[in-house]
């Protein structure tokens, strides 16, 4: 299907839709990327546009992004959800949002904001007011507060309310308008037989959407104005991809300029925030259906290259792309896109491990591979170094990957010393894993910055006093890892005890039968769910009361429930593993009960890792030696953590090397 001639400039490159402009309503978009209304929890309190904010999204404008959504903005003081969301719900909001509007516009892009009441997802304890929503039905995803069921006055009131917040954006300097009817907020309830089980006018899935649609359109009749769609809700008991393609067909689509495909809701996460298992440009088949309309539609969905995104706008799938957490890793992601092939640009690749839209709810989002996003504060640069530093950087995982790059952008001659065959220590093999495929892009990513900024890298290698003596270097940073929590257990002669790790350095790797997995953090879970996937099967314990607690919600979204469904899998945890003997393990259950369980195989031990003393490890050097990583780390062994660790001693190292 070939792009509508209507929908393209006559300026636009005979080659590459991508850099080509777009008439979008009463305005023309620069090229076809939209940086998408990700929530990013950013804002001050009270709803408003702060500098830490304005700067991010500038930083996506100076790329090159045509049009920079900012986040589902709440229209009214009761939907917000999050503690630091956009809100346009009352007249204060407006100087801010003209700040960024001006700033924006200087930069040459254009600024939207998209019209969003959470209903049943926003809690009191976040908003400081009531609930309300279609029906009395809780969102137990978004923390299980029952809400109050609107009466058909109040919510055409509330509709109203969605009108008055346009008439403010645009009062603003707002470009663009969308209206959000997707992922679960309160439109999207009205629309699912999940959550409306009125009998009332407003029973209809359509007819709050349409008021709405009305509302706006009447409070800012010139605006570009689309909306935001769910193709389909995800449980099995909420709305189907045809049943919502019925909704929107009987929606006032007349009064709108495009609409922008997305899918899920709060109950399916997976769909919303997609995980790496799934296909780049998983959407792109639903997005066609809604070709019928006859509206330029934008297309998000796992769009993380610059070649999935060339190809979806080739081939007519949608007018432009909604990108969320390929330029949140990376601002160099829209630069990417849009540069000469030959002339390729590098971008830090997002990685799909869904860290950002899991700490949502705790703060600030952060990102894995960008240490710099999330912090609360504009970014600062690495300070410079003085001429002729040098830095030997022990440990290639990512911690000392991330140690090196900071450094060596400062100016430092730097060498990487590691004693594995390849990099990326842990998070190589955790790239291995079904369900972080995505893993090893960042470590592609970090062998081409290392050749772009000189960093040696010496494998095979374990740095001691003397090779620090000989290099006599300004500085060491050692992120050779932390050491594995011991444990002290009977084990039968012949039994086989070993770490995760251990296991999966053997070469050649040959699948048990059988095996039991003694631990239920992440490394637990994966290797639990990569052996099930090989048809191997599995015991699991662990102590916790939960498989992988420190993660988040959609990192697991996938994995833990294929464990937990998958009959060749045992689960057992808040217990733990008091000896090991051939063919069975005898664990201790919660409440001190012990029974011995059929074990055949070996044992994987995941007890995560402890740090070690870093005045042991280069007894006798005087150069200064800093830690990073699971070396010195108390906080989870995760690689967010460990990239956040490596990046912040960079920096402090780098201020005392100037």
């Amino acid at each position: 299907m070939s792009v509508p001639a209507s929908m393209v400039s006559s300026t636009a490159s005979a080659t590459r839709i991508t850099n080509a402009p777009l008439s979008l309503g009463g305005v023309t978009l620069r090229n076809r990327l939209v940086s998408a209304p990700m929530e990013r929890n950013y804002c001050e309190p009270n709803g408003h546009m702060n500098d830490v904010y304005q700067e991010y999204l500038l930083e996506r404008a100076r790329a090159g992004v045509a049009l920079i959504m900012t986040e589902a903005t709440y229209v009214r003081a009761d939907g917000k959800g999050r503690t630091h969301q956009l809100g346009a719900h009352d007249d204060s909001c407006i100087p801010g949002l003209r700040r960024l509007a001006d700033a924006l516009h200087a930069e040459g892009a254009l600024v939207g904001c998209e019209l969003n009441h959470g209903g049943r997802t926003a809690q009191t304890a976040v908003s400081g007011l009531p609930n309300i929503a279609p029906s009395p039905v809780a969102c137990e995803v978004a923390g299980g507060q029952v809400p109050r069921e609107m009466t058909a006055d109040e919510a055409r009131e509330l509709a109203a309310e969605y009108g008055r917040a346009a008439a403010r954006c645009v009062e603003a300097g707002i470009d663009v308008l969308s209206i959000h009817a997707a992922h679960g907020y309160l439109i999207h309830q009205f629309m699912s037989p999940i959550s409306n089980h009125r009998t009332d006018e407003f029973g209809d899935p359509v007819a709050f959407l349409n008021l709405v649609i009305d509302e706006v359109r009447a409070a800012a009749p010139t605006v570009t104005l689309g909306m935001r769609v769910s193709v389909v809700e995800g449980p099995d008991d909420g709305l189907d991809a045809e049943t919502t393609l019925a909704i929107i067909e009987r929606a006032h689509l007349n009064k709108l300029d495009f609409l922008d495909i997305s899918a899920g809701s709060y109950e399916a996460g997976e769909w919303i925030v997609q995980s790496g298992e799934w296909k780049p440009g998983v959407l792109a088949d639903y997005a066609l259906r809604y070709r019928k309309f006859g509206l330029p539609l934008g297309l998000a969905g796992r769009l993380n290259s610059p070649e999935i995104i060339e190809q979806v706008l080739t081939d007519g799938v949608a007018e432009f792309v909604s990108l969320a957490r390929a330029l949140h890793a990376d601002p160099l992601f829209a630069t990417a896109c849009l540069a000469d092939a030959a002339e390729p640009v590098r971008y830090r690749p997002c990685i799909a491990c869904n860290v950002c839209i899991d700490n949502l709810g705790d703060g600030p989002v952060g990102c894995t591979v960008n240490p710099a996003v999330g912090r609360g504060r504009v970014p600062v640069a690495t300070p410079t170094v003085r001429p002729g530093t040098s830095v030997i950087v022990a440990g290639a995982g990512p911690a000392g990957l991330t140690a090196a790059r900071e450094l060596a952008q400062a100016g430092a001659d730097v060498t990487i010393v590691d004693r594995g065959s390849r990099i990326g220590g842990n998070m190589e093999l955790a790239a291995q894993m079904k369900s972080t495929p995505d893993f090893h892009r960042f470590l592609d990513w970090s062998e081409e910055e290392n050749e772009r900024l000189g960093i040696r890298v010496e494998l095979g290698t374990t740095l001691t006093s003397e090779d620090v003596a000989e290099a006599d270097p300004s500085a060491v940073v050692l992120a050779t890892g932390g050491e594995p929590t011991p444990v002290s257990i009977p084990v039968a002669q012949g039994a086989e005890v070993m770490t995760v790790q251990q296991w999966l350095d053997r070469v050649p790797r040959v699948f048990p039968s059988a095996c039991t997995v003694w631990g239920s953090d992440a490394v637990a879970m994966q290797i639990a769910d990569y052996l099930a996937d090989r048809g191997v099967e599995v015991l699991v314990v662990g102590a916790d009361a939960q498989i992988a607690p420190e993660s988040g919600r959609r990192a697991k979204i996938l994995a833990v429930p294929r464990l937990e469904q998958n009959p060749h899998v045992r689960i057992r945890l808040s217990s733990t593993i008091a000896a090991v003997e051939l063919g069975r393990v005898l664990v201790t259950g919660p409440g001190g009960e012990q029974d011995w369980l059929d074990a055949a195989g070996p044992v994987l031990l995941s007890q995560g890792v402890q740090p070690r003393v870093l005045s042991h490890l280069l007894p006798g050097v005087t150069a200064p030696v800093v830690g990073a990583g699971t070396l010195v780390m108390t906080a989870p062994a995760t690689v967010r953590n460990s990239i956040l660790s490596g990046y912040d001693v960079a920096q402090e190292l780098a201020a005392t090397l100037r």
